[in-house]
């Protein structure tokens, strides 16, 4: 059964717009070094995430569907959520 993924909420971010949060729980260190990754990198977690989620995707055969684009944070995200609202 295909999943269906929510439309638009009130109050959710556009850029969450037609996507659900994964998650797991992992050790402290796990956690501290991925979030010194993204410093040392200057990247998100999240793009992090969606890198390693594409690798796992193509070394089984898979497409790299996962967006690895930085998505907006802090003022950016909150203009971008102004605009959406005053459409």
């Amino acid at each position: 059964m295909p999943s269906q993924l929510s439309s638009h909420l009130p109050g959710t971010p556009p850029s969450r717009s037609g996507q659900k949060q994964l998650a797991g729980y992992f050790s402290l260190e796990v956690v501290r070094t991925l979030k010194r990754l993204a410093v040392d990198r200057e990247t998100t977690v999240q793009s992090l995430l969606a890198q390693a989620i594409n690798d796992l995707f193509e070394k089984h055969g898979y497409a790299r569907l996962a967006n690895e684009q930085p998505l907006p944070r802090g003022g950016a995200a909150q203009r971008l959520r102004r605009q959406a609202h005053s459409q």
